[in-house]
């Protein structure tokens, strides 16, 4: 499943809400009429952004408690990005854009102007501490090449909240994202229940609230996303959304859910675990990075190594050049130069439930649930509108 790039994405998504507002969107907006979606008349508006909620991963919460989602809540569906990781993900949703034009290209990345492969969701080079790039000169408010969502509605006169985890609060991603918005933290769903609606009651006649709810793809990771953990978050977070959502009064207000991307199960025996003593690792001048469903390759060689690869996993992984990835419309566009360092010469992207590892330490463990990939798993996301 190919992005729906200028259309249906998680970024489109992002475009409409700053239209609505009368903010400029980077990009054309997603039609939203299109989808049902009436948003005349609204004033305020709050996403729950659920990481690592697909739209197939969520078909069987609907069907067990088909009450959960029922009149007269909406539910649709758009796409994630390439990768559909959290990084870049977020980064389309928080900006508007596709991963070709902010950069946020996966999980592991090799920036070439700090010389290392890097964590992006904690900002900092593998197995170091968090935000240690920022000590190496990185400032997360200036690391994007584009205003976030938040400075965009800023300028237009609108307010704009984010309210996330207090473990996350100060990090270096929350800073990079909600630049220009003024973030909150909370401990549990009660908390963050009680923040929205403190924000929904205050001064201002408009003003947008996003909502990000990271445990899910954590439970997801852990447990695989057809586990008791991973299916009870999910619905008990959807319950009391809905249950909020009756308690309000006024018609002014709209609610969406919606994720990131979703997530795929992944068996211990479809793993593939690579190392430095494997056949590839002298074809490569770094550390292969990006994601166990996107794996990045930086080579001199890239046409051996492709033959390498093809070779030994043609029916469980397609095997792109760069080239090809960027002529596939996979990112977006075609990233700049600096940008196009980060994805390498090479990209595995497996097929199926396959995953393909890299043992940096020898510390890694099996996950149960991954993401990453273009499986309809991992791609297509719901969108849930809830408006009285």
């Amino acid at each position: 499943m190919i992005p729906e790039y200028g259309k249906n994405t998680i970024a489109d998504f992002s475009s409409s809400l700053l239209q609505h507002y009368g903010a400029l969107p980077p990009a054309e907006p997603m039609v939203l009429s299109e989808k049902g979606i009436d948003m005349e008349g609204i004033d305020k508006i709050v996403v729950f952004l659920l990481d690592a909620v697909g739209y197939v991963n969520l078909l069987p919460l609907m069907k067990r408690h088909d009450s959960l989602l029922a009149d007269p809540v909406i539910v649709s569906t758009m796409t994630s990005v390439f990768p559909s990781t959290t990084t870049a993900a977020l980064t389309s949703f928080y900006t508007a854009t596709p991963p070709a034009v902010h950069g946020m290209l996966g999980y592991y990345l090799f920036l070439k102007e700090y010389g290392c492969i890097s964590n992006m969701i904690e900002l900092t080079p593998i197995f170091q501490e968090r935000d240690s790039l920022t000590r190496m000169g990185m400032d997360p408010l200036k690391f994007l090449p584009v205003p976030t969502i938040f400075e965009l509605l800023h300028d237009a006169g609108i307010r704009a909240y984010h309210i996330t985890s207090k473990s996350f609060i100060n990090t270096g991603l929350t800073r990079m994202h909600t630049k220009g918005g003024i973030a909150k933290g909370v401990h549990g769903i009660g908390d963050m229940i009680e923040e929205v609606k403190d924000l929904l009651h205050s001064g201002a006649k408009k003003n947008l609230i996003v909502v990000y709810w990271g445990l899910v793809d954590t439970f997801g990771h852990k447990y695989g996303p057809e586990s008791m953990a991973y299916i009870d978050e999910v619905r008990w977070y959807l319950e009391a959304v809905k249950a909020f959502f009756f308690r309000l009064r006024s018609s002014r207000t709209a609610f969406f859910v919606t994720a990131d991307h979703g997530q795929i199960s992944t068996p211990w025996e479809k793993e593939v675990w690579l190392n430095k003593h494997d056949y590839i690792y002298d074809l490569l001048y770094t550390l292969p990075a990006g994601e166990h469903r996107a794996l990045y390759l930086h080579t001199n060689q890239a046409e051996r190594l492709k033959d390498l690869l093809l070779k030994h996993y043609n029916d469980s992984a397609y095997i792109m050049s760069r080239k090809e990835a960027i002529d596939s419309s996979l990112f977006g566009g075609a990233p700049d130069e600096n940008f196009a360092t980060r994805i390498g010469e090479l990209i595995v992207v497996p097929k199926h439930d396959e995953s393909f590892c890299f043992k940096y330490s020898g510390q890694e463990h099996s996950m149960k649930g991954r993401h990453g990939g273009l499986t309809p798993e991992e791609m297509e996301i719901p969108l849930i509108f809830m408006r009285k």
